[in-house]
């Protein structure tokens, strides 16, 4: 279960103190599905990244707690999150253009993920990786696999969002 308790988040402007996130509580439970939903600018983004404890540099939480199976992740060490991240919670952004690592080809991302979170190596991670690929609508995996960004469509690259964020099986998805 994650549960985020009187959570506040604040973010420091040039022309004041923010209150981003004002005393949010919520709990989901694992395969529940649960929509954040509201205008732009109302902190529903600020939400996924302060639990994933990713938010800007600017960006602080001042108050609540983030607990993932009753495990504050507001206190884990950095090395504690990025198990956390990617095989607890996985997280598709909004934006797979500037997500996405445009040096790296794609195949070589999802295979990161799955080799971080899962205990496949190699052949057998790759052969996962094109599993993906086929999983989330990408036309010729075997073969797009060793594809960079630059040669995907803007749909294609969110499909390769959707796979990184599932290679891993996470317990929890987060939809940005």
């Amino acid at each position: 279960m994650i549960a985020i308790e009187d959570l506040r988040v604040e973010l420091d402007t040039d022309s004041a103190l923010v209150r981003a996130i004002d005393a949010l509580r919520l709990s989901i439970e694992r395969g529940e599905t649960f929509a954040l939903v509201g205008e732009s600018g109302c902190g529903k983004s600020m939400t996924a990244l302060a639990l994933m404890r990713l938010l800007p540099e600017n960006g602080r939480v001042t108050e609540g707690r983030i607990l993932v199976a009753g495990e504050d992740v507001l206190d884990l060490p950095e090395s504690g999150m990025r198990a956390v991240r990617g095989g607890r919670i996985g997280m598709i952004f909004q934006e797979p253009s500037t997500s996405l690592n445009p040096v790296m080809r794609v195949g070589d991302q999802i295979v990161e993920a799955i080799e971080a979170h899962t205990p496949l190596r190699g052949a057998a991670a790759r052969a996962k990786a094109v599993e993906w690929l086929r999983r989330v609508g990408i036309p010729e995996p075997e073969r797009r696999l060793d594809d960079y960004p630059f040669r995907m469509s803007g749909g294609q690259k969110q499909r390769v969002m959707i796979a990184i964020a599932l290679a891993a099986e996470p317990d929890f998805l987060i939809a940005d």
